[in-house]
């Protein structure tokens, strides 16, 4: 068995950059809203780092989700 190795430039194909944006600018937008929420419920900063990072990444785990079963189904 020959050992092939394939270098990738940049995105796997399939991937369309909107959706790696998208990525981004969900981060980002439950980043702020985190962090506005927990200033106004007077919360230390250490704790609305905490949220901040949890919030990003339950919202990023659930595109990724989304995202992953939409293109299974697409493959069938």
């Amino acid at each position: 068995m020959p050992n092939v190795t394939s270098v990738s430039e940049g995105p796997t194909p399939g991937t369309p950059n909107w959706l790696i944006s998208m990525f981004i600018m969900l981060a980002i937008l439950v980043a702020n809203t985190v962090l506005v929420v927990g200033l106004l419920q007077v919360l230390t900063w250490p704790e609305c780092l905490f949220l901040i990072a949890a919030g990003v990444a339950l919202s990023s785990g659930i595109l990724y989700s989304v995202v992953k079963m939409g293109r299974l189904a697409d493959e069938q």
